[in-house]
């Protein structure tokens, strides 16, 4: 008995062992489950929370340094253990950050970097051992207020990552209301230099934009916060005033402002070109009446140095950098037509002569037409062709001068014809054709034309092959003679290189010349009417005359 009583009792505990055994292992299985699924929430707002924002702008990375924390800016706080916590918040309204498992933190009105230290402490106090990071995702909309020398005064809501300028940017931009000239009278008139930046706390910077694009130095083009005011003043374009010429950069009349010094404004003059003469900057400076002109000279490369002393501008100051001699421009010349290698082609500047540059090109071809080849020059550059063209006016040109003189003046401007003969030159070996090139000196070799081109009142018009001491009625015979309109008494020889119109028989007819046949006029029965009538009138007087003659000599 005793036996079966153990034996039982082992089956017993055997049974019980399992259950627990059972009721473990669902637990565990549970909690996995859980466990996994805890896991995939964190990994989803882990995801959720590495997600940029798209569409900011920014010119560079933001600078926990100088960036201000206010309400709704976005910032990611990590805890890196395992599992990790990722969360993504946005400063309240009243300037806290409400962090989960932490509590909240008040971060309104400190720098980025201010924030992070004060998240980073709280944090701590509960994580002890994991790594902690924060981060700004996006940065918070935020209003300001642009007032006094802008096409629109008003409120711009903006970024935090925005600066001044881009507030005063968007009250410059016309509505469609605005014409383009009125945005160039405010501008004209804006000050650059002179910009006042009011915090709502009281505080107060200084905008400089004309400094802030020379030195790219965040101070003289502040970020902008929540409340602030710009207020844009005017300034005068005459006084108030420094100038920096010669061979800088950005040479021009600036707004003065006071503390600028030398060096400032050869910073605003985006610093010495290449042939600056740095030692011997030119220095004016007027008395305080404006009545004594001052002027002396310095060496900015010295104070540059640090080896002389930098010194405050006035309001006048001139500064004029002179430039070193440099003889090494790009002097060319183009030649094209019929050379072995046509293209530009470098010249040393007075001495360079027409048959060096033509060896240069390896010669002419065997279809060149020497006789029409031309040298071209354009004395006048394109900027200066109206000038040239009203002062070209201001001479006593008769009225029946003017015509042509205005036709062969426009003609002067585009092209300037180098008065030369190829043939004498390059085949006669007449040196004293061999001019010296100038710079921009276009040199056009044209194909042989062994033809005679027949025009206007031909029956057949087009190219006659040229044959050598054949006339003008040889080739108008060729193109199928006159039609019935032709006036014939006038026809014309146009010379190939000189387009200079002359008679048959004032010219002899050359290879690649144009013959011109005129048409006769349509006249109405009227136009001879009304010169026979005039013919009659004429007559009669005449023959009235004629009479009283002869009654006198009676």
């Amino acid at each position: 008995m005793g036996t079966d009583k153990n034996v039982m009792y082992f089956k017993s505990m055997i049974k019980v062992v399992s259950l627990l055994f059972f009721i473990t292992f669902i637990s565990i299985s549970q909690d996995k489950q859980k466990t996994d699924e805890f896991g995939l929430q964190l990994q989803d707002k882990t995801a959720q929370a590495i997600v940029q924002p798209a569409g900011v702008p920014l010119e560079s990375t933001v600078d926990p340094e100088k960036y201000f924390i206010g309400p709704s800016d976005v910032i990611a706080v990590n805890i890196w253990m395992s599992p990790p916590f990722n969360f993504s918040l946005t400063v309240t309204p009243e300037g806290t950050l409400i962090i989960p498992t932490i509590g909240e933190v008040m971060v309104a009105d400190l720098t980025l970097a201010k924030a992070k230290e004060l998240i980073f402490r709280e944090a701590r106090k509960k994580y002890l051992s994991a790594e902690i990071t924060a981060t700004l995702i996006k940065p918070r909309p935020i209003i300001v207020t642009v007032t006094g020398n802008v096409l629109n005064e008003g409120l711009y809501t903006l970024s935090a990552i925005d600066r001044a300028t881009k507030a005063i940017e968007e009250a410059n931009k016309p509505t469609r209301l605005q014409k383009q000239d009125d945005l160039n009278y405010i501008l004209q008139q804006m000050s650059t230099r002179n910009i006042v930046l009011k915090h709502k706390n009281g505080a107060e910077d200084k905008v400089d934009i004309t400094k802030y694009l020379a030195t790219k130095k965040d101070c003289w083009n502040p970020y902008l916060r929540e409340g602030d005011v710009i207020i844009v003043p005017r300034k005068n374009p005459l006084k108030n005033v420094f100038g920096i010429y010669g061979e800088v950069n950005s040479p021009g009349r600036y707004e003065f402002v006071d503390g600028d010094s030398l060096l400032d404004a050869f910073k605003i003059g985006m610093g010495c070109t290449r042939l600056a003469m740095k030692d011997s900057v030119e220095f004016t400076r007027l008395s305080l009446d404006g009545t004594i002109l001052t002027s002396h000279i310095i060496d900015i490369q010295s104070i540059m140095n640090g080896n002389q002393p930098n010194f405050p501008l006035e309001s006048g100051d001139r500064i004029v950098v002179k430039a070193k001699k440099e003889s090494r421009e790009d002097y060319r010349v183009n030649i094209q037509g019929e050379l072995m290698y046509p293209g530009m082609y470098p010249i040393t500047k007075d001495r360079t002569k027409l048959s060096e540059v033509i060896k240069q090109a390896g010669g002419f071809t065997e279809f060149s037409a020497l006789k029409s080849a031309t040298l071209n020059r354009r004395s006048v550059q394109p900027r200066e062709v109206e000038i040239e063209r009203l002062l070209s006016a201001r001479g006593g040109v008769s009225a029946e001068d003017s015509s042509d003189y205005f036709l062969e003046t426009e003609l002067r401007l585009k092209k300037e014809i180098v008065s030369i003969d190829f043939e004498k030159l390059f085949i006669d070996g007449d040196s004293s054709q061999d001019v010296i090139l100038q710079d921009e000196d276009y040199i056009i070799v044209p194909s042989v034309k062994k033809t005679i081109y027949v025009f206007g009142q031909a029956v057949t018009p087009g190219h006659v092959p040229f044959i050598k001491g054949m006339n003008s009625e040889y080739y108008i015979a060729k193109a199928g003679g006159f039609t019935d309109r032709a006036r014939t008494g006038d026809v014309q020889i146009i010379k190939n290189k000189t387009k200079q119109w002359l008679d048959p028989d004032e010219t002899t007819i050359e290879e690649g010349d144009y013959i011109w046949i005129p048409k006769d006029p349509d006249r109405p029965f009227s136009y001879y009417m009304t010169i026979a009538s005039q013919a009659a009138s004429v007559l009669s007087v005449v023959v009235g005359i004629m009479v009283v003659i002869a009654q006198v000599t009676k």
